[in-house]
């Protein structure tokens, strides 16, 4: 199938290959939908979380075109597939997102250790994510790969947060070997064996939503997060496949110095200055836009998910146009990040917030720039379109499982 068959995926590739003529460039607004998707397209969350990688892959393009967004940040559990492969318990339901099961946690000590191993990629739910990435390339002609946990973040999976971060201080040793374990018996061989089927993996993506101030503090960083995030790539030793580490919270609550410091990891783990709300709240996005430009790296910012469910639509115009009108104001690229839409989240808001973006992101709109009103379209007026023209070829056989049933 060509590329060129999905229009919009074509437009949003060309913003970003446009990035190199910045400041003569667009904001890119990006989002972590994974719960939007199953409840826009009204399908069981274990059917497309589980069972049918195909209406995964349907739904994730529907919902990306409906949204009109560069990039979609998550779309799947990405906590959950290397635990699975090890053994680990994961709840699927059909009206919320895959989840461990917390009554017993994987590791308990030292004695458990020895689960901590790759078997392969007929391991849990990674034929899933193979057919996946296969499905996707058939409807769009690009290739796609994983998103997976990062180490720190995992431990505290197969663990516990609470009982990890008490170890790093009564039991650190015990602590350095679970993540070595981690990264040497299982997270090393994965993306190897991945990156064979999987040609177009060009990152170590990762999220690390359990390196987030106050969770965690700069001590804890530097001891145990950063480490283990080098010792990765070292022993991956794949040049040209960089490191992308997401989900740095809280460096608002730090000190000036601190503050410094986790900034600093924060540009080593995705390569560029990551601002977003509630921290650019606090900093504002003048601050975000600053640092940016003094490290020379791009900008990425966001405000926060309650704007966009609790706030009327002037509010989300106003508070979208000012972070995105700061970040735009330097010589390197700016992201706008919206930080997870969840489902009962207006959507006048949602596509308020999204034509900001587009509009005031746009090489020479300023604040005297006119905001337009969208055309307002319900996802179920869209999907009846998608379906009477399917340009892309879709089966849409997930339909007759969804609250869509009816246009099946």
């Amino acid at each position: 199938m060509e590329t060129t068959r999905m229009s919009f995926l074509a437009k949003r590739m060309g913003n970003f290959a446009n990035l190199a003529n910045w400041p003569n460039a667009n904001v890119l607004n990006t989002a972590l939908v994974t719960e939007y998707i199953p409840e826009m397209c009204k399908v069981p969350y274990d059917l497309l979380f589980r069972d049918d990688p195909r209406a995964m892959a349907e739904c994730t393009l529907l919902i990306w075109e409906y949204l009109r967004l560069d990039l979609l940040t998550a779309n799947m559990d990405v906590y959950n597939f290397e635990a699975e492969a090890m053994g680990a318990k994961i709840n699927f339901y059909k009206n919320h997102c895959p989840d461990f099961d917390r009554d017993t946690y994987f590791i308990q000590g030292n004695e458990d250790l020895d689960k901590i191993k790759y078997t392969g990629l007929k391991s849990g739910r990674f034929p899933y994510l193979i057919e996946y990435s296969r499905i996707f390339k058939q409807y769009t002609g690009v290739d796609t790969f994983p998103i997976f946990s990062a180490p720190w973040t995992l431990a505290g999976n197969l663990y516990g947060l609470d009982n990890l971060i008490v170890d790093t201080v009564t039991n650190p040793d015990f602590v350095h070997e679970l993540l070595r374990r981690i990264v040497d018996d299982f997270h090393v061989p994965m993306y190897k064996e991945l990156s064979s089927v999987i040609p177009g993996m060009t990152e170590v993506a990762l999220v690390d939503a359990f390196a987030t101030i106050p969770m965690v503090t700069v001590s804890i960083v530097d001891t145990f997060i950063r480490p283990y995030l080098e010792r990765l790539m070292e022993k991956l030793d794949m040049p040209g496949m960089p490191l992308l580490d997401t989900a740095f919270f809280g460096s608002s609550l730090l000190s000036e110095d601190d503050r410094r410091k986790f900034e600093e990891f924060v540009i080593f783990a995705n390569g560029r200055f990551f601002c977003s709300d509630p921290d650019a709240a606090v900093l504002t996005p003048e601050y975000a836009r600053a640092r940016a430009t003094e490290c020379l790296l791009p900008l990425q910012t966001g405000v926060d998910a309650k704007v966009l469910q609790f706030g009327t639509v002037d509010e989300v115009i106003d508070r979208v146009r000012h972070y995105v009108l700061a970040g735009k104001n330097g010589p390197t690229p700016c992201v706008f990040f919206f930080n997870n839409i969840a489902p009962n989240v207006p959507l006048e808001n949602v596509q308020a917030a999204i034509n900001t973006v587009e509009i005031y992101g746009a090489p020479g709109a300023d604040e005297n720039t006119p905001y337009t009103e969208p055309e307002f379209l319900t996802f179920e007026d869209f999907l009846r379109r998608k379906i009477a023209d399917n340009n892309e070829g879709y089966t849409y056989d997930w339909l007759k499982q969804s609250g869509y049933a009816y246009l099946a």
